[in-house]
Parts: C-alpha cells; sequence; structure tokens
C-alpha cells in the first residue's frame, strides 16, 4: 500500500468548497505515479524500455468529497498482474482515517513502438504487487451505449489535455463531464469506460442519456470510434 498525504487546496475545489470530481481522479492518477516512480518504475524508465501503462476503466463510489484545508491521505494498492493488465485499488482517507473515497481501476501495458498490449513481465509484476494481497477483480469494466443520445457542443482536443503519452488524459474524460451535468445534482458513483485514445488536434463529439439518476455521456473521435463512455449515479444536493 503507497500513501500519499496532502491538503486539499483551493484551486483544487469547486464554487461549494469542495474538491471536483476530476480532480479525485488526478489525486489517484498522481499517488500511482508516485508510487511507480519511488519502485524505480516511473515514466523515465517507461519510456526508454519503450512502455507505458494505459488506464482502460475507473469505478469510484464518492461516500463524500474531501474539503477546502482538509488534510487527506491517498492510498493506492497494485493487487493484480494478470496477461496484458494491472489491477489497482485506491481510497481517500481523511483525518481520522476513515475512507471517503473508494475507487478500482484496470490498466493495460502497451509497447509504445508497435502500439500493441505488452505481456506484463514476472519481474514487474513481483515488484508492484504485495504478498497476501486480495486479488478478487471487483471492478466492472464495460459501460452499456445503447438507447437515444442527445448531442452535445463538439470538444476541440488542445495541448491543455495530453499527458505524456502525448494523448487526452484520463481525469479529462471526467472534467468534460463535470462541465454537462444537471444543475444541482452531486456525483455519487462514477465509471469510466476507456476505449480509444483521443487525439491533439481531433474535434470530438459529444453525446448525453439520462435515464432516471443515471446520467451517461459518449466521447466519438472523428473516425466514429467511441473515445470513452461516461456513466455517473446522480444524488439531488441537499438544501443549505
Amino acid at each position: 500500500m503507497y500513501e500519499m498525504k496532502i491538503q486539499v487546496r483551493y484551486s483544487e475545489v469547486d464554487q461549494s468548497g469542495v474538491a471536483r470530481l476530476h480532480q479525485i481522479l488526478e489525486y489517484f492518477q498522481d499517488c500511482g505515479m508516485f508510487q511507480s516512480e519511488e519502485l524505480g518504475l516511473g515514466v523515465e524508465e517507461d519510456q526508454k524500455n519503450h512502455r507505458a501503462w494505459y488506464l482502460i476503466a475507473w469505478n469510484v463510489k464518492i461516500i463524500r468529497h474531501p474539503k477546502m484545508s482538509e488534510h487527506i491521505t491517498v492510498t493506492t494498492q497494485a493487487y493484480k498482474m494478470r496477461g496484458f493488465y494491472g489491477y489497482r485499488r485506491y481510497s481517500i482517507l481523511d483525518e481520522e482515517g476513515e475512507a471517503i473515497v473508494l475507487a478500482e481501476a484496470i490498466w493495460i501495458l502497451m509497447d509504445t513502438k508497435k502500439m500493441l498490449p505488452m505481456k506484463v513481465s514476472k519481474e514487474i509484476a513481483d515488484i508492484y504487487v504485495e504478498k497476501d494481497v486480495d486479488t478478487t477483480v471487483r471492478i466492472n469494466r464495460k459501460i452499456d451505449d445503447n438507447g437515444e443520445w442527445k448531442q452535445q457542443e463538439s470538444i476541440e482536443v488542445t495541448k491543455q489535455y495530453l499527458d505524456s503519452n502525448n494523448h487526452v488524459n484520463n481525469t479529462v474524460y471526467a472534467l468534460w463531464s463535470e462541465d454537462i451535468l444537471p444543475e444541482n445534482v452531486n456525483v455519487s458513483e462514477v465509471r469510466i469506460d476507456y476505449r480509444k485514445a483521443a487525439m491533439f488536434k481531433e474535434t470530438i463529439q459529444v453525446f448525453t442519456q439520462q435515464q432516471e439518476n443515471i446520467f451517461k455521456v459518449k466521447y466519438i473521435k472523428p473516425d466514429g470510434e467511441v473515445a470513452a463512455l461516461v456513466e455517473m449515479i446522480l444524488q439531488k444536493q441537499e438544501e443549505k
């Protein structure tokens, strides 16, 4: 288990003073990256060996959002490596050690020369995965995209959205989705199903669908392929 202790900054919160949805995912992303760096398997090492981890799915349960100035602990644990895939658990704990956000993710290891999945070596798996860890996979990856969709304003991929792999960073889909949420709602759960990387200068078509408290967003690349699907469980905000 790797831990990252931080204080929630003003720049990370919304109008109500709590960490935004995409910011929560950025906490998790940073925590995993810092662990990789500490283990000697960070970005520089991966680039040298022509490999990279691509995220293919998030499942996140938000009990409550971290608040501005709150001291929190972000944790991650790589609990399984199988074939091309790596599985991680994440959490955000409050100052009393109580979980306020829980998450699971699936990553795929890619050969960046061939742009094909590569098998996770035993050496890498042994470095990441602790002994006697719970290896039960609980994440649900695929999101159904059937039904009628409403088209929203398209998005142009600019440099600010790119990461070290030169495609749209995984947290950006949560950022884009936040902008088109219905008014006066909170997100209690979010699932993201990543299908194909969106690239610089591409125009991404955006479609939404809502059924009761389930709000979905579909992002389509210029070639017609799905870049990502986002599914959020909504709750009405409590009146102050």
